[in-house]
Order: C-alpha cells, then structure tokens, then sequence
C-alpha cells in the first residue's frame, strides 16, 4: 500500500469502515478550544459525519480511554482547580505532588472524571470497544523492538492495531508518517509530505 493520506475535510466515509480515533482528536471533541482554528472545525466536522452513519464504527481500546481522560483531566480540569484556588489566595504555592496527593481526592476531580467519561458513553452507539491484543496478536517483538524514532509507545501501538485490523487511523499528530496505513488528517505536514511521494506518479501519467 505504501503511504495513505486523505484530508478530513475531503474524506469520502463509506458505510462498514472502522475509524480509529487518535488521543488528539478526542481532545478536541472532548474538550474543544473557545476558538475553533480552520483544522479543529474539520475534525469536527468530520467526527459529526462518523457519528451519524450508522453503520461506521469509531474504534475505541482502553489505551486511548486512558490517555484522553488523564490529559483533559490534568491539562483542563486541573487547571481550572488551581485557577479557582488562586482567585481566593493569589499567593498559595502548591506543592510539586499537589495534583496526585490533593486533587485526586477532590469533589471537583471526581466531577470531571465522570463528566468526560459520561460524555464518551454519549457516543456509545457508534463505539467499539475494543481489546488492544496485546498478549495475543501483539508481542514483545512486535512492539517493543525498533519502533519508528517519530513514534512513542502509544502511537507505535496505534499504528500496529490499525495495520493488522485495517482501520482508518484518523490523527493530527504530524510525525505520524507511517507506511501501509490509511491515515485520514488535517495536519499540512502530513498532506504535503504525502503529496511529494506521488508527484512522481502524477508526472509519469
């Protein structure tokens, strides 16, 4: 297959297709900034579009459900606690294990836990939940040898559940260049990186 990359904002859904959905994106559905920028609204619009076909599915393994909800947790909710806190006293200074020690065991941490995760189940009719396959399809070898330098961990796992399943990996992550993967983007990285590999093709028609 080599390299797949389409624009979200062009992307063709057909019905029966699995989409798996990046920690990026369900940030910004999850927690969308005030101000949408020209790639956030396509995303948007594009999960809009993955939710009213019934018959496409949004892949979903705990892997992501886990990164999603401790970063809207730390980089949002968190945030708005201290802000409410400096607001009563400008010059409290918190401590370095203040967000594990204290706030973990705050009314508002227990609030927006569930309010992110209630807002997950909200889309439980288009959701797959899913078994990483770690154990099973997925090895030591598989995964934790040589991995791709622009890759973490998360991401060369994504990478390799989609691969073997043949999902749509839907991302704006612009070091996810990756080979024999659909990647469906907004990030200009990726699409104009993309566009030089099949110039030559172009030209030779």
């Amino acid at each position: 297959m080599s390299y797949s990359y389409s624009k979200a904002s062009n992307h063709l859904i057909k019905n029966q297709e699995n989409y798996f959905l990046d920690a990026n994106i369900w940030l910004k559905v999850l927690a969308p900034k005030n101000k949408l920028s020209y790639k956030d609204k396509g995303y948007l619009t594009f999960f809009e579009k993955l939710v009213n076909n019934t018959k496409v599915r949004i892949i979903l393994p705990a892997l992501v459900v886990s990164e999603v909800i401790n970063r809207i947790i730390r980089e949002v909710h968190f945030q708005k606690h201290l802000n409410a806190i400096k607001k009563k006293s400008p010059n409290v200074v918190f401590p370095s294990d203040y967000y594990k020690n204290v706030f973990r065991n705050t009314e508002d941490y227990r609030i927006a836990y569930n309010l992110i995760c209630d807002d997950i189940k909200s889309y439980n009719t288009s959701i797959e939940l899913v078994n990483d396959e770690f154990g099973t399809s997925f090895r030591y070898k598989h995964v934790m040898s040589n991995p791709p330098t622009n890759l973490d961990f998360n991401d060369y796992y994504y990478y390799n559940l989609c691969k073997k399943n043949d999902y749509f990996l839907v991302t704006d992550d612009k070091d996810f260049w990756v080979e024999n993967v659909k990647v469906v983007t907004m990030s200009d990285t990726l699409l104009n990186r993309h566009i030089v590999t099949i110039m030559p093709k172009v030209a030779s028609k």
